[in-house]
């Protein structure tokens, strides 16, 4: 339940209605207690995922070297925790990740021509 919003970005203080808790809709997120307005950060994770360097990011985004590598970081160790969750307890047979692979291999080689 929303119970109001807060700071520069507007950010919302959501509020538990069973243990009446409030907490940040940012919470859990690579974006919780940066200063830094989420689209600055997303716009500067996709150069960098489109073999952009740090120090070239961080110069086209008019932000610090640093900050571009603590996001990095961040988003980096949220990706690890989101895949871990997702990918437990799969129970995948040989022949289910053996497809799996197959895909993948086939997708990477059509994305490269």
């Amino acid at each position: 339940m929303l119970k109001e919003h807060y700071g520069k970005q507007n950010t919302a203080l959501l509020r538990c209605k069973t243990c009446k808790k409030t907490f940040s809709e940012n919470r859990g997120t690579p974006f919780f207690g940066l200063h830094t307005p989420k689209e600055t950060v997303l716009r500067s994770m996709a150069m960098l995922v489109e073999k952009g360097s740090i120090r070239g990011t961080a110069r086209a985004m008019g932000a610090d070297k640093d900050s571009v590598a603590l996001w990095l970081k961040r988003e980096g160790e949220h990706c690890e925790e989101v895949t871990e969750y997702l990918l437990r307890d799969l129970n995948l047979s040989q022949v289910q990740i053996d497809e799996i692979w197959t895909f993948i291999k086939k997708r990477q080689k059509s994305e490269a021509r």
